[in-house]
């Protein structure tokens, strides 16, 4: 249940992200703040713990264990209180981002679910983010927030675009998933420059104009983006968006784990 409903959280946390240099508040639990452990916050987990399934492995092989914080399931004093302690923020899949925060919230006609309160919370995460430089990784919907985040549009309706709906397989009904490939046009984070991978899509949104701080470095058959980071890799070395589902994806394929190993290298790195 999100808990983000009270009129002071945005002035709170508003506070404490432009005013936190560095950490401040001590841990709520100074043994688990263990320099092996790394304190991963959310914006929304779910019932399935794919997350939690697809990135404690690869932890556990980089040797640490993850501190997982729903950041939709605590309270606004919660959450100021722990954003000082992230070593991490991951940015999940879910509902729609209103399209009023690119400018054509007309186009809310062919949105599907909206959740406004969960747009204010990842805002606040990213601008922790852009004052910290904290590793942050956007699944589906996250990239697409890191995108909108930094100045940039989506297609609020793909199969108006494209014609079909194939980057969800059918109506948003059917929670069908689709399965197509991308392809890296650029060689990074473990993956090569023609190297493709056989993932898990579900989504009806996508990247249009692609913002300015960011570049591209993996599209889909169609075009698409699908792949994004933070062209300045000095400041922001684990900026990085998917569209596809790595979590849900075939293992042992160049863009699933190494996009998880490159999100906890990026925080253990911050820790030693």
């Amino acid at each position: 249940m999100i808990r983000f409903k009270t009129s002071g959280w945005i002035v709170l946390l508003t506070i404490c992200i432009s005013g936190c240099e560095t950490p401040q508040i001590p841990s709520s639990n100074p043994t688990e703040q263990q320099t092996d452990t790394l304190t991963v916050i959310a914006s929304r987990l779910w019932s399935s713990n794919t997350y939690q399934t697809y990135l404690e492995p690869i932890a556990k092989s980089e040797g640490c264990a993850i501190r997982w914080i729903n950041a939709s399931a605590v309270n606004a004093i919660e959450l100021a209180s722990i954003l000082p302690e992230a070593d991490g923020v991951l940015l999940t899949g879910g509902a729609d981002i209103h399209p009023e925060r690119y400018q054509q919230a007309e186009d809310t006609i062919v949105c599907g679910v909206i959740e406004p309160e969960r747009d204010q919370l990842e805002s606040l995460l990213l601008q922790w983010v852009d004052k910290m430089k904290t590793p942050c990784l956007g699944i589906c919907r996250g990239m697409q927030f890191m995108n909108v985040h930094n100045g940039g549009t989506l297609h609020p309706h793909l199969p108006a675009v494209l014609g079909n709906d194939l980057h969800r397989a059918g109506d948003e009904a059917s929670h069908r998933d689709t399965l197509h490939t991308v392809v890296a046009t650029k060689s990074l984070f473990g993956v090569f420059a023609g190297d493709t991978s056989f993932v898990v899509s579900h989504h009806h949104q996508g990247v249009n104009q692609l913002a300015t701080p960011l570049e591209a470095w993996a599209i889909s058959p169609d075009g698409l983006v699908e792949g994004i980071r933070r062209s300045d890799t000095i400041d922001y070395p684990c900026y990085l968006g998917v569209q596809w589902h790595p979590e849900r994806s075939a293992a042992s394929q160049p863009m699933v784990e190494s996009m998880g190993l490159t999100f906890i290298e990026s925080m253990a790195a911050d820790l030693r």
